[in-house]
C-alpha cells in the first residue's frame, strides 16, 4: 500500500502541465525563450511541436553554425521549420546572418531574402535584419514587399561590416505604413530622404547610425516625432563620414539627437525646423551654417558643438535654446557669447545646468555672467571631457571674494552640484564659495585625482560651514576598483 502511494505521488510530481495549457498561453511562454530553446521544446512531443510552430517571435542566427556543413544543415532546418509553420502570423522576426564563402554566398542570400518574403506573407509587425555582407556585393537591395507591407510597423537594417554597403532606395510607387525605421552601417542615396518625406506618411521614429558616404540628407515629415543621427570616427574610417548638408523639418518632432563625431570634416549646413521639439541634442562639428529656429516648448537641450567661433552664430544658438529647463553647454560657446558689455538672453527657465569645460581664467568671467541669467538654478554640474592628471592650466585667478562680489541669485536655491578638481584653484575657490553660501545645498560631489593639495582644506570646510552631504570621489581609483572586482568575479 505504501509502495502504491509512493508511486502515485511520484507520478503527480512529474505530471506534464505544459501541454495541457491553452495554445495561446503556451505560445506566450515560449516567446520569452530563445528560438533555439523553443525548437528544442518542439522535439519533446507532437503537442509541443504544435506550440513551437505557433510562436509569434522568430530569431534566426547564423552564429550557431560556424562550419559549412553546419550552416547547410541550419539552412535546411530553418526552411523546413517555416514550411511546417505555414502562414501563421509573425509578431517580430530577427535575422542575424553572416554571409561567408564565395560559393555559398548567393545561395544563402537567396534563402534569407525568401525568409523576408515569407515574413511579409505572415503579416510581420517588426523586422530586424542584421546582415554582414563581405566581399563583392556592394548593394543591399531588400525585397520591395518589405516597404509595401501593410502590417510592418518597425524595421531595423544593420549591415554589420563597415564597408558602406549601399541600401537601395525603395520605389516611390507605393506608400509605406512604417512607424519606426532604424538604419546602421549603410550608405543611403539622396533619394532616400525624399522617399521618407513622400512615402512614409505614418513614420514616427527615424534613426540613422554610422551612415556612410552620404553627402546630403533632407527630410520633411508631417508625422515624424523622433529623429536621431549618430556617427563616431572611432568605429569606422573618417573618410566614410561625408555628410555635408542636413535639413530636418517636422512640426510633430519632439526629440532630435544629432551626434556627428569626426576628426576632420563636420556638417557644413544644418537647418532644423521643429517648433515643438522638447528634447534637443547637438554634439559634433558644425562648420558654416546652423539654424535651429524658435523652440517654444523646449525642455531639455545638450549643445556641444565644435567649430562655433563667431558671436552671431553662438548667440543665435543660445537664443533658440533659452526656454529649456535642463540645459548643457560646452565651454567654448560660453566664452563666445557671455562677454563683458554684451546683452545676453535670459535663462529663467533653467533649473538644471551642465557645463563641459575646465574653469580656466578665460572661462570664469563668461561663466559668471551666464550664471547671473539663471536665478532659478537648482542643479549645477561641471565636467571635463578628459581627466587632466598631469597638465598645467591657467586657472588660479579667481578666489572666493570674486564670487561673493557677484551676488548670484541662484545660490539661495542651489541643492545639488558636482565639480571636478584636478588642476588649478578656480574650481577649489568656487566649491568653497558654494559650501559657505548655498544654504539649501543638499549634496555636493567633488571629483579629484587625490593629488590636489586643497582637497583636505575643502574637507574641513565642508564640516565647518555646510550641512550638505559632501562626497569626494577619485575617478581613477574607482575605475581600478571596478576593474579588480570584475576580474575577481570572472576568476570565481
Amino acid at each position: 500500500m505504501e509502495l502504491f502511494a509512493s508511486s502515485r505521488a511520484s507520478r503527480e510530481r512529474v505530471r506534464d502541465r505544459f501541454t495541457n495549457l491553452p495554445e495561446d498561453v503556451a505560445c506566450q511562454i515560449l516567446s520569452f525563450v530563445s528560438f533555439r530553446d523553443s525548437a528544442r521544446v518542439g522535439c519533446v512531443s507532437k503537442r509541443c511541436r504544435e506550440f513551437s510552430l505557433c510562436v509569434l517571435n522568430l530569431d534566426f542566427d547564423s552564429a550557431y553554425a560556424i562550419y559549412v556543413r553546419d550552416r547547410l544543415r541550419l539552412l535546411n532546418c530553418l526552411d523546413r521549420f517555416l514550411f511546417q509553420r505555414g502562414e501563421k502570423e509573425i509578431k517580430s522576426f530577427r535575422i542575424h546572418w553572416i554571409f561567408e564563402g564565395e560559393s555559398a554566398r548567393n545561395d544563402e542570400h537567396f534563402r534569407v531574402m525568401s525568409w523576408i518574403n515569407y515574413a511579409v506573407k505572415c503579416n510581420v509587425g517588426s523586422l530586424n535584419l542584421e546582415l554582414s555582407m563581405f566581399g563583392g556585393m556592394m548593394t543591399l537591395e531588400l525585397p520591395p514587399c518589405i516597404f509595401h507591407c501593410k502590417s510592418l510597423r518597425h524595421l531595423i537594417v544593420d549591415v554589420l561590416n563597415t564597408g558602406g554597403k549601399i541600401l537601395k532606395t525603395p520605389s516611390f510607387a507605393c506608400s509605406s505604413n512604417l512607424q519606426s525605421l532604424k538604419l546602421k552601417n549603410v550608405t543611403i542615396e539622396e533619394e532616400f530622404g525624399k522617399w521618407i518625406s513622400w512615402c512614409c506618411k505614418c513614420i514616427k521614429e527615424l534613426s540613422l547610425e554610422q551612415v556612410f558616404k552620404t553627402e546630403r540628407i533632407s527630410i520633411q515629415s508631417s508625422s515624424l516625432e523622433s529623429f536621431s543621427l549618430a556617427s563616431d570616427y572611432r568605429w569606422c574610417s573618417d573618410d566614410l563620414l561625408k555628410l555635408s548638408i542636413l535639413n530636418i523639418s517636422g512640426e510633430k518632432l519632439g526629440k532630435i539627437h544629432i551626434q556627428w563625431k569626426t576628426r576632420r570634416r563636420g556638417i557644413d549646413y544644418l537647418q532644423i525646423f521643429a517648433p515643438n521639439v522638447k528634447d534637443l541634442t547637438l554634439i559634433g562639428i558644425f562648420m558654416n551654417y546652423l539654424s535651429l529656429g524658435k523652440l517654444m516648448w523646449l525642455e531639455k537641450s545638450i549643445i556641444y558643438p565644435l567649430g562655433i567661433y563667431h558671436f552671431d552664430k553662438a548667440f543665435e544658438i543660445l537664443c533658440s535654446v533659452s526656454r529649456a529647463k535642463v540645459l548643457a553647454l560646452i565651454g567654448d560657446i560660453i566664452k563666445v557669447v557671455f562677454r563683458e558689455g554684451i546683452m545676453t538672453p535670459p535663462l529663467d527657465n533653467v533649473y538644471c545646468f551642465s557645463m563641459l569645460g575646465t574653469l580656466t581664467d578665460d572661462l570664469v568671467p563668461p561663466m559668471a555672467i551666464l550664471l547671473k541669467t539663471m536665478p532659478n538654478l537648482i542643479s549645477l554640474r561641471i565636467s571635463n571631457a578628459v581627466i587632466p592628471l598631469n597638465s598645467s592650466t591657467n586657472s588660479s585667478g579667481f578666489n572666493i571674494s570674486y564670487w561673493k562680489s557677484l551676488n548670484l541669485a541662484f545660490v539661495d536655491h542651489l541643492e545639488y552640484i558636482s565639480i571636478p578638481i584636478f588642476n588649478g584653484d578656480n574650481e577649489v575657490e568656487f566649491a568653497a564659495y558654494l559650501l559657505e553660501n548655498a544654504r539649501n545645498l543638499k549634496r555636493m560631489v567633488i571629483y579629484h585625482s587625490g593629488q590636489h593639495s586643497a582637497i583636505k582644506w575643502l574637507q574641513n570646510k565642508s564640516f565647518c560651514y555646510s550641512t550638505a552631504n559632501v562626497i569626494f570621489m577619485e575617478p581613477v581609483k574607482q575605475l581600478i576598483k571596478k576593474t579588480k572586482e570584475t576580474e575577481r568575479r570572472l576568476m570565481f
